[in-house]
């Protein structure tokens, strides 16, 4: 499971990163439209394989195509990023999992408690 925060407020719960990479735009990946977690809440960064690439026609239309990415944990993320980003969401993206982000809150922190034998 993958939980994808966008800049529109709004919060997805994708299965894998196949349908991150089918619902998710990679010019708007690069361009940090999405904040990526996993199913413990841990911040996941993208990784470049392949540049996004950009052609210009008659030096005014810019064609963006191609890039591809995998999704890491983040060295940098301190714990509190899912849940600043989870207090600004205003609406949940339906999903055969969650219907509330309430429900994806307790379950995200069901999954922390489990992974520390708590």
């Amino acid at each position: 499971m993958i939980i994808v925060f966008a800049e529109d407020q709004t919060v997805a719960v994708l299965p894998d990163l196949d349908s991150v990479r089918t619902q998710c735009e990679t010019v708007d990946v690069e361009n940090g439209v999405y904040r990526f977690f996993d199913d413990l809440g841990r911040q996941l960064m993208p990784r470049w394989i392949a540049p996004v690439e950009r052609t210009s026609i008659l030096g005014k239309i810019k064609l963006v195509g191609g890039g591809e990415f995998e999704l890491e944990l983040d060295p940098q993320d301190q714990g509190s990023a899912f849940e600043t980003s989870l207090e600004r969401v205003v609406a949940i993206e339906p999903n055969p999992l969650f219907e509330t982000v309430a429900e994806l809150a307790r379950q995200v922190a069901a999954n922390r408690d489990s992974s520390s034998g708590g």
